[in-house]
């Protein structure tokens, strides 16, 4: 299996190391006393990338996710150090006249100047892709933004968008955040959301080499259920329960033992195993879960084993 560069590998300044191939979430962390003790963690470990977005925390307060990230980056002192990828024009304002404005008003809220990579939160295919891609383009070449990118976007229109970036020598995509993890997303989380999991979209990242971003990268906690067998009956049977995803659950586990991680861990490194360029977002709610994941960061698991896990074909060593 490819190794995973151990850096973030777009936009952002030289100086800036990103460090692990994570990206901690920020959208659980809108008081500052539940979000320091997890960021405090998370840099303590090596961590510098951080995934934020214009809507996060909007239900409890407009903003108050990026402002609570940006309280702690000063509190810290560590405004010049951490590696930001922004997020906005989230639907229903997934429009390029608001992919500018929404930014600006993200970095007012984090007190930044520039994000390392921004992305559209959502797409719009009513949009050509062009007028996005101008828009973010221009972003670029004028400093606000190091690079672009698109989250749950179709592998059509993302194709479409890196096309039309060539044909007018403009800056392309430097990576898509689309939901990919061990266990298959059976059913989208939240509307709109898209998933990068099928043969189509695996070939099209490996033979590019873009980079992708995948949010619930662990399975959304499914890994941490005390038995496999409670996903059916879990809260999160409606968009992750299969009998495929099941058996996932316990092989994870299996291989856990033997390799001695956690088997949120395994699927972690799995997800960071793939022969394509990946860094995962991650979504800790306590210190002790950022301290599993980013033990896990560094491991790897050859092809046999990750082909095992997710079909359970053959037999890795040991097992």
């Amino acid at each position: 299996m490819s190794s995973v560069p151990l850096s973030v590998p777009a936009g952002g300044s030289p100086a800036v190391d990103p460090g692990p191939p994570l990206l901690l979430g920020t959208s659980a962390f809108g008081q500052n006393e539940r979000a320091f003790p997890v960021y405090d963690a998370y840099w303590e470990r090596g961590g510098r990338a951080f995934d934020t977005a214009w809507l996060y925390g909007h239900a409890y307060g407009p903003g108050c996710c990026e402002r609570a990230f940006g309280a702690w980056a000063k509190a810290r002192g560590v405004e010049k150090e951490v590696w930001v990828l922004a997020k906005g024009a989230h639907t229903p304002e997934c429009l390029p006249d608001r992919v500018e404005a929404q930014l600006a008003e993200s970095l007012d809220r984090m007190e930044r100047g520039d994000a390392a990579l921004y992305m559209l939160h959502r797409d719009n295919p009513e949009v050509p892709v062009g007028e996005f891609v101008s828009v973010l383009a221009d972003l670029v070449e004028r400093g606000s933004i190091g690079a672009y990118g698109m989250s749950n976007w179709s592998l059509d229109r993302l194709q479409e968008a890196v096309l039309y970036a060539r044909e007018h020598g403009l800056p392309a995509p430097a990576g898509v955040s689309n939901q990919f993890s061990l266990i298959d997303m059976v059913r989208p989380i939240y509307p709109g959301t898209v998933g990068a999991h099928d043969a189509r979209w695996r070939s099209w990242l490996t033979d590019n080499k873009v980079t992708l971003y995948p949010w619930a990268s662990q399975g959304r906690g499914a890994h941490a259920l005390a038995d496999p067998a409670e996903l059916a009956a879990s809260p999160l049977a409606e968009s992750w329960y299969s009998e495929p995803n099941t058996e996932r659950l316990r092989r994870a586990r299996t291989l856990a033992e033997h390799q001695g991680i956690s088997s949120t861990g395994i699927a972690l490194a799995w997800t960071l195993s793939q022969p394509f360029p990946v860094v995962a977002l991650i979504g800790p709610r306590r210190p002790d879960e950022v301290y599993d994941s980013m033990a896990a960061a560094g491991h790897r698991l050859t092809e046999a084993e990750c082909e095992w896990l997710e079909h359970g074909t053959g037999a890795p060593p040991g097992v």
